[in-house]
This record gives structure tokens, sequence and C-alpha cells, in this order.
């Protein structure tokens, strides 16, 4: 049987000592598992095809049938980790708070119990404000895709 503490250990002691970090383990009940994985500056496919090997090596795929996918959360992902938000202060995200309201703006700070949101108000946006949302408050939060 496949044992999400065994892949959970084996990805931090690979990723010990670097920028990288494990968001998350997904493991289905039809054995396939989704590990995430993120760094302070990104992540790699070589990085997520080494983990991936290093993975496999731990299993003996006569004894276990499963599907393997290594890769980073993506944009349209919400932040699991305090990391996560630390590695987008300074760039636009959009908050969903758990009263279902929304907001979107630049991040300036997070720690374990607040994130700080740069907001643009008036007609035009011309104005800026600094909102402060508490962690409890926010049911999801990613990163705002923009292409300009």
């Amino acid at each position: 049987m496949l044992d999400k503490t065994k892949i959970e250990s084996i990805v931090n002691d690979y990723l010990q000592g670097s920028d990288k970090f494990l968001v998350g383990i997904d493991l289905s009940s039809t054995n396939v598992i989704d590990v995430f994985v993120d760094g302070d500056e990104g992540i790699s496919i070589g990085e997520c095809v080494k983990i991936s090997r290093l993975i496999e090596s731990a299993f003996d795929r006569e004894e276990e049938d499963y599907e393997l996918r290594v890769s980073s959360p993506g944009l349209d992902k919400p932040f699991k980790l305090l990391r996560q938000y630390k590695k987008y202060i300074g760039r636009d995200v959009r908050v969903e708070k758990t009263d279902g309201s929304k907001l979107k703006g630049k991040l300036l700070d997070a720690d374990e119990s607040t994130i700080k949101l740069e907001k643009r108000v008036g007609k035009k946006g011309e104005n800026t404000m600094i909102e402060a949302i508490s962690m409890a408050d926010i049911k999801a939060a990613k990163p705002e895709i923009s292409f300009k």
C-alpha cells in the first residue's frame, strides 16, 4: 500500500537545504499520486523529473500499481503554505474571503496570522489603500494572472 507519509519524507529529505519545498501530496483511491513542489524562484521540469524518479525508486512496481505526477502547484491552485504567500510578495494576488467577498491587489506582506494587500480604489483606481486580512478569513488566495 502506498504511504503518503513515506512519500512526504522522501521529498522533504531530498529538498532539505534547497530553496524548493513540498506544497502537498494528493493520493487518490485509484492510486494516482500528485506531488506538488515549488521553489522560492520556481521549479524546473528537470527538478520535477528528479523527484519523480526518486519516489519511484522507493516503491516496487511489482507490488504497487500507481500513477505518479510531480509538478508545481500551478497558477490556478490556491496557496496552501505561508511560504507560497511570501514568494508572491510584491505581486498581484486574488483573495476570496470566507464571507464570499473577493479582493485583488498587490501582496505587501504575509505572516502566520495576517496578509497585507494594497488595493486600488476610486472610480478609476487612481488611489490605493492597504487592507490587512486575517489568515482565518481567507478561503483561498491565488496569484493574479496578468498578460501585461
